[in-house]
């Protein structure tokens, strides 16, 4: 064991990392992992590399004491082939499994109460009825899951919220009128002690299943909303492709960070005059070619980390001053993009395929880092291996535990 790691399990063995709540997603609803329980099983939602065979959702084995810790130990495939799997959320009991074809439109139901260490397909969905397409978030909420959608069913814009029940059906869809905000759509979080929903930007379908958009075809709006209502109340203009929406944990973590990939920018977002408008600060500046693509908030609301897709690194900071964060620590990795953060704030999973027409020759894989106030260590131990499937490699994106 490396110095630097047997000082970070020993800094984390003295702080007690304060998780509000049971949470293993980013949606505040679900109840998935109970309170101090460490997660067994990584889901990875994984796009085949090459188009032309089936996308799969992935089961990694994350159980510290099995002999196949670290390793993928079964697959579920879509039954179809370039859906572009990109996003995927649970059900609010976390028995269900929604995954999003962002190119194909389609939406995969995953069973999981029967055997969560073979994830059953149990149904596929067309969702161009309702009226828009490029499913992104899946956020849990009750009754079913809300749908981030990039944009309408024609490709173009604008972008909206859908929702659906457990079963997939359509509900209803956000805002009712088309006439205004918002025009792009990308990522949503919900914080209920304010009311309020946080809806980000980037592009439509049509923008971004060949190349990369470029700056004058992506948003820079941010869209906060009435939760109850789900009325819009306030538009804010940021850096071009302001993307993940990330809300402080818990009662008392009431502001928030996004990023801006187009920018090299971080933001965050406070309430600060009491009245429910929220104010938008840049607070981090990375630089162009960086690309910030991911963010996860420790429990604790004391790191910030960041994923830089073009920068090649995952970057820690102390956010116990969220309008000035300070960095901590660095690692290297190809093109990293999506992160998923346990409950205990220990452990930190990140995945490198971002999309089909921008990976390039990149190598796929997934790590896991050891993580806390002292910094980042790779857990070298923690090697599934998503470029030797008998169809060759397959893109790794978004990440559940369980």
């Amino acid at each position: 064991m490396s110095k630097k790691l047997a000082g970070l399990l020993a800094a984390l063995a003295t702080v007690a990392i304060a998780s509000p709540q049971p949470v293993d997603d980013e949606s505040i609803f679900v109840k998935g992992l109970k309170a101090g329980e460490r997660e067994s099983l990584l889901y990875v939602w994984t796009r085949d590399g090459d188009g032309q065979d089936s996308d799969f959702l992935a089961v990694v084995d994350v159980n510290p004491d099995s002999p196949e810790y670290g390793k993928i130990i079964a697959t579920s495939p879509t039954g179809s082939a370039a859906n572009e799997a990109h996003h995927f959320g649970y059900t609010v009991n976390a028995d269900r499994i929604f995954a999003g074809g962002m190119f194909t439109n389609r939406l995969f139901i995953y069973d999981l109460a029967e055997d969560p260490k073979d994830p059953k397909l149990i149904d596929t969905i067309d969702l161009n009825p309702t009226g828009y397409s490029g499913p992104h978030t899946f956020y849990a909420i009750p009754g079913g899951v809300m749908i981030a959608m990039l944009g309408s069913v024609d490709g173009g814009t604008p972008g909206g919220l859908v929702y659906l029940d457990d079963d997939g059906n359509f509900i209803e869809s956000w805002p009712s009128e088309r006439d205004g905000p918002p025009v792009y759509m990308y990522d949503v979080g919900v914080k209920l002690e304010m009311n309020r929903m946080i809806t980000s930007s980037w592009a439509p379908p049509e923008h971004i299943m060949h190349e990369l958009a470029p700056p004058d075809l992506v948003g820079d709006e941010i869209v906060v909303w009435d939760w109850e209502t789900k009325k819009p109340l306030q538009v804010e203009h940021l850096d071009k492709a302001p993307l993940e929406v990330r809300w402080m944990h818990g009662p008392q973590g009431l502001g928030g960070f996004v990023n801006c990939a187009y920018g090299g920018t971080v933001w965050y977002w406070e309430d600060a005059d009491d009245d429910g408008t929220l104010e938008f600060e840049r607070v981090i500046e990375l630089g162009e070619g960086s690309i910030p693509a991911d963010m996860r908030i420790s429990y604790d609301n004391n790191l910030l980390y960041v994923s830089l897709w073009g920068g090649g690194e995952v970057r820690q900071y102390n956010i116990t001053d969220p309008h000035h964060p300070k960095l901590v620590d660095s690692v290297q990795i190809p093109q990293p993009n999506m992160m998923k953060l346990t409950p205990d704030s220990r452990r930190l999973y990140v995945t490198n395929s971002l999309l089909s027409p921008l990976d390039g020759d990149v190598e796929f894989g997934a790590w896991m880092y050891h993580v806390g106030p002292e910094g980042m260590e790779l857990d070298p131990i923690f090697e599934p291996d998503f470029n030797s499937f008998e169809n060759g490699p397959a893109g790794p994106h978004d990440m559940l535990l369980k």
